[in-house]
């Protein structure tokens, strides 16, 4: 099922449920959010939601599970590419210091 529009939707609707400390919410809204938005979104925006993702992991103390996303949101950009460069980097940043926790 495709869905780009609804997926945003869900995406934001995710990242307030997480402001709140409603984990459970954010981490569904965003799976179902991914799910929607593979066939009819650019990479960049599945990078975006798995960056997302990773962030709800953390908050709610999941940092297995936020390393994988944050490598999954890596996966879909580009080094090549100016701005996602530089995206690539915070994010490998944040994947290094959280592997040396989970260490």
């Amino acid at each position: 099922m495709c869905g780009f529009s609804k997926a945003w939707q869900l995406s934001r609707e995710g990242m307030a449920a997480c402001n709140k400390g409603d984990f459970d919410k954010a981490e569904n809204n965003l799976k179902t959010a991914i799910e929607l938005s593979r066939c009819k979104s650019k990479k960049i925006h599945r990078a975006t939601m798995y960056n997302n993702l990773a962030v709800v992991y953390l908050m709610s103390g999941k940092k297995n599970e936020a390393l994988s996303a944050y490598d999954r949101a890596v996966s879909f950009l580009n080094p090549d590419h100016k701005g996602q460069a530089a995206l690539i980097d915070r994010i490998t940043s944040k994947i290094s210091g959280l592997r040396q926790e989970v260490a």
